[in-house]
């Protein structure tokens, strides 16, 4: 993959995660627990892809793109 596109994954899936979080938030705050639990296990899923499968990847191939607060995952 090129820098570039490295790039704009990588910011993409920052703005995707926002997103998730704003997903979370309502979630947490219904009373189903059903719900929220199905929901917290959903993102979990889809975190733990974008984490490994994509970021780990990018992160790799350059390092300089991973966040200084965020250790490496391994799969």
């Amino acid at each position: 993959m090129d820098r570039t596109s490295a790039i704009s994954i990588n910011l993409l899936i920052s703005i995707i995660f926002e997103k998730i979080n704003d997903v979370l938030f309502i979630a947490n705050n219904q009373s189903d627990i059903d719900f929220r639990k199905k929901v917290q296990e959903s993102i979990g899923k889809v975190i733990i892809e974008f984490d490994i499968e994509l970021l780990e990847s990018i992160y790799k191939e350059y390092p300089d793109l991973r966040p200084p607060d965020m250790d490496e995952v391994s799969g």
